[in-house]
């Protein structure tokens, strides 16, 4: 599937791998084989064009995004699944349209509360109601969580309760705040008798006694590994975004020349380098240094100086190679876990801004 839009002129593309999708989707189905799924298809799927995601991860049992416009966008494109908009609604118009097509809400915070309490809706929503147990950022207070469970619970304007919660260092398997945040989690929870939600990627694949009722994956769907210790191929992962460019030209560098903006890199020996038609332009990160690895023919090869808008250089020294050759940026044969990590980033950011630049939502 190639990307829409107005980059078509750019030589840059991006493309997606489907079938790659559906695969991981499987894997957290392994992973997890008592829980439902609520497939996290926020931030445009993480770069990967959420319409298009949400059809390729139809057996998912919920999706999740961030807005209630991404609900309302998934809704008008006649998606019917379950639906939750994590951030929950912002006022009683919102709240309104979540009820008319049934949206559920996350509730986090007391002014949701109040609104959701006395509002006059055209029908009831289901709520999750999210508990801080030690990420610091959306949630009620885990002393909080009885008094407002009860009053979700004995409202007519909501029909089913769940609870939730997130993890702040699922990825740092070691992290003592792992154990304290799901201990807290349960004891908080447990004879609530609801579904439950806590596990993120990280948490899918290595935390199973979080798992409960409802797993949310997010970055491992779209074939990246959220660990330090382990590649996306160690975890059965397969790369669903493809972003290659092409060779434009050739030219050689002599010993003491310093290449690009800033001159950050200076050639120690005589080398051959390459152009490739991608920059910040086309979403790869400007950030990246000196070092970070493309692949060309086969062979890894290093990006010397700043990245541009349109175009970096990389080393030729040790790869056979013509202008127009195909150059992949990250996919299969390169994963952007390792650009990434070589860019001072996180597999995250990159796959964003990357589907910013060629895919709408």
């Amino acid at each position: 599937m190639s990307a829409p839009g107005s980059s078509h002129w750019r030589r840059a593309r991006v493309t997606l791998n489907s079938n790659a999708l559906s695969h991981n989707l499987s894997r957290v189905r392994q992973f997890s084989p008592h829980s439902q799924i609520m497939a996290v298809i926020k931030a445009n799927a993480y770069g990967h064009g959420m319409l298009a995601a949400a059809s390729q991860l139809d057996d998912a049992d919920m999706f999740a995004v961030a807005m209630p416009e991404e609900a309302f966008v998934l809704r008008a494109s006649g998606c019917t699944k379950s639906l939750l908009v994590l951030h929950g609604f912002s006022n009683i118009t919102e709240l309104e349209k979540f009820a008319a097509l049934k949206i559920s809400t996350v509730v986090h915070q007391s002014q949701q509360l109040a609104q959701l309490l006395d509002a006059r809706l055209p029908g009831p929503v289901d709520a999750w109601l999210k508990v801080d147990t030690g990420m610091r950022r959306l949630g009620v207070s885990m002393a909080d969580v009885d008094v407002c469970f009860s009053q979700l619970r004995s409202s007519a304007n909501v029909e089913n309760v769940y609870l939730m919660s997130h993890f702040a260092n699922a990825d740092n398997v070691s992290d003592p705040l792992n154990n304290s945040q799901l201990n807290d989690f349960i004891k908080v929870t447990n004879n609530c008798g609801v579904s439950r939600s806590m596990a993120n990627s990280a948490a899918i694949m290595r935390f199973p006694q979080s798992h409960f009722e409802v797993v949310r994956p997010g970055i491992m769907l779209y074939g990246s590994s959220p660990f330090s210790d382990a590649s996306a191929a160690d975890l059965e992962l397969r790369a669903v975004m493809q972003f290659e460019s092409v060779l434009i030209d050739i030219k050689p560098v002599r010993a003491g020349e310093s290449i690009g903006y800033g001159s950050t890199f200076t050639a120690e020996k005589d080398l051959l380098m390459g152009i490739v038609a991608a920059g910040y332009g086309d979403g790869y990160p400007r950030h990246a240094q000196n070092g970070t690895p493309v692949w060309l023919n086969g062979q890894r090869c290093d990006l010397l100086g700043r990245v541009s808008m349109d175009s970096i250089s990389i080393d030729l020294n040790n790869v056979a190679a013509s202008i127009g050759d195909r150059v992949v940026l990250w996919g299969n044969e390169l994963s952007v876990d390792e650009v990434a990590a070589a860019s001072g980033s996180i597999a995250y950011e990159l796959l964003c801004h990357a589907g910013a630049a060629h895919f709408s939502m």
